[in-house]
C-alpha cells in the first residue's frame, strides 16, 4: 500500500507547520503554571520578603495604567532602604502601610493605615535611593518630623509617581514586608 498526499498549495503546508511548532512549543509549558494558583502557600525568602503568588509576586503595580517600577527593599530590617531606576520624575513617593494597601478610583483609601513615608518634597534622599533615616513617620495621617525604626511584623510597601502634569505615571506592585 503506497500512502500519497497531495499538497493543495505550500501556503497551505506552511501554515500547517507553522500552527504544529507553536503546539509542541506551548504545551510542555501549561504543565509549570500548577505552582502559580493563589492556593500556593506564603513562603518567606532569606531576605524577610514574603512572596505569596496571590499578592505579592504575581500582584500588578498598585495604579494600572501606569508604567511599572520595580523597587528593591533591604531584606529583613527596622529600617530598609529602597531602591530603583531613577524616571526622571520630579515628584516619587514610597510609602510604608501596617495593613494591605486599598485603592479607590486609584486614590488610597486607608491613609491612617501608612506608617512611614518618603517622598522626592522632603529634600532628603533622591530618585532611586532612599533611605529609612531620608523618609518620616506618619501617624493618623500626618507627616511627622521623626524617624522610627519599623516594630516586627508585617507591613506592606509601595512606590508611585507623577509626571510633569501631576498625572500618575508609574507604580511598583504592592511589597509584603516582615520586619523580624
Amino acid at each position: 500500500m503506497k500512502l500519497e498526499f497531495e499538497v493543495v498549495s505550500t501556503k497551505s503546508a506552511i501554515q500547517v507547520w507553522i500552527c504544529l511548532l507553536w503546539i509542541i512549543a506551548l504545551v510542555p509549558g501549561c504543565g509549570s503554571m500548577d505552582g502559580l494558583s493563589p492556593e500556593s502557600e506564603a513562603v518567606s525568602d532569606e531576605y524577610g520578603l514574603v512572596r505569596r503568588n496571590s499578592d505579592t509576586v504575581l500582584q500588578n503595580r498598585i495604579f494600572y495604567r501606569t508604567m511599572m517600577i520595580e523597587l528593591e527593599i533591604t531584606p529583613a530590617s527596622s529600617t530598609p532602604s529602597f531602591a530603583w531606576r531613577a524616571m526622571g520624575s520630579k515628584y516619587m513617593v514610597i510609602t510604608v502601610f501596617n495593613q494591605k494597601i486599598d485603592l479607590i478610583n486609584d486614590t488610597i483609601a486607608n491613609p491612617t493605615d501608612a506608617v512611614w513615608t518618603w517622598h522626592s518634597g522632603i529634600g532628603r534622599g533622591r530618585e532611586g535611593n532612599v533611605s529609612f533615616s531620608d523618609g518620616a513617620d506618619v501617624q493618623n495621617d500626618v507627616i511627622l518630623d521623626e524617624v522610627t525604626p519599623l516594630a516586627s511584623g508585617d507591613y506592606f510597601i509601595a512606590l508611585w509617581g507623577y509626571d510633569d502634569n501631576h498625572d500618575l505615571a508609574y507604580s511598583s506592585r504592592e511589597y509584603r514586608y516582615q520586619v523580624p
